[in-house]
């Protein structure tokens, strides 16, 4: 069976460098991430038109190029965690986490017995990498390379993050624009309680053994996010990186371009 080399990569200490699709669908998109030297893809069902199949096919497509896949889901929901653990993907990211119910509530669906309840359809299929294996093993292994990861991004969180962070949780996102807005301060990011919450979270994370992650928006700022702790960094989007080697073509051009007649 598939090990989660994502995971692996985390609880070792190490980090992980990957972008954000939330438009691109195509397999040579993934491909082509996997050999420019990304360790993951993140793929957004919550801000994106991606169906369950879509998302199931770049899942399938980042395995065959040897990157990893972690899905971002629309909401803590019983339907999309089950279908997409059982069609191979073992890491998951909840948005909107506010409570330790609701991350008690995640384990429980995506972890099986004994450490949670995640519905059963051990058959030979993507979830055990279409291995025949017995039951026992195929759960033992699951529970073992499952990632699950939240995202805080309200003022409620902030609140309840102390039982927020509980084992079972291997990675934390901080959401800076939703919490903004969630704090009565949309936009302002550098404002000293935003810095102050994004403080609190990391320093927890750092003491409960839980992975952080860390937007990198330029390469040259990537010593300063890995300086800070965080393990997965997140580099732009789909459409970002796509944009920024467009423009700088566009502005190569742009001196010699004949003025129109």
């Amino acid at each position: 069976m598939r090990e989660n080399r994502l995971k692996k990569t985390l609880k070792s200490g190490g980090v992980a460098l990957g972008t954000l699709l939330w438009d691109a669908k195509g397999r040579g998109v993934v491909h082509t991430l996997a050999q420019a030297g990304m360790d993951f893809v993140m793929i957004c069902m919550e801000h994106s038109s991606y169906s369950l199949e879509t998302v199931v096919d770049l899942v399938a497509h980042a395995h065959a190029a040897g990157i990893a896949p972690i899905v971002r889901i629309p909401d803590l929901q019983y339907e999309f965690v089950t279908r997409l653990l059982d069609c191979g993907c073992q890491s998951l990211i909840v948005p909107h986490v506010k409570t330790g119910a609701e991350v008690r509530r995640f384990i429980e669906l995506a972890k099986y017995h004994p450490q949670g309840k995640r519905g059963m359809a051990i058959l030979q299929g993507a979830n055990t990498n279409y291995e025949d294996v017995d039951t026992l093993t195929a759960m033992t292994h699951a529970n073992t390379h499952t990632l699950l990861s939240i995202i805080i991004e309200t003022a409620e969180a902030l609140e309840n993050v102390e039982e927020i962070l509980q084992p079972g949780i291997d990675l934390v996102l901080v959401g800076h624009q939703d919490l903004t807005q969630s704090l009565g301060i949309p936009g302002q990011f550098d404002n000293p309680r935003l810095r102050e919450a994004n403080a609190r979270v990391v320093n927890l994370c750092r003491e409960r053994g839980i992975a952080t992650a860390g937007a990198v928006n330029r390469p040259e700022g990537m010593a300063a996010v890995v300086n800070s702790g965080a393990q997965f960094l997140l580099y732009g989007t789909d459409l970002i990186l796509m944009r920024r080697e467009a423009q700088r073509a566009a502005d190569a051009l742009a001196p010699l371009r004949k003025p129109a007649a």
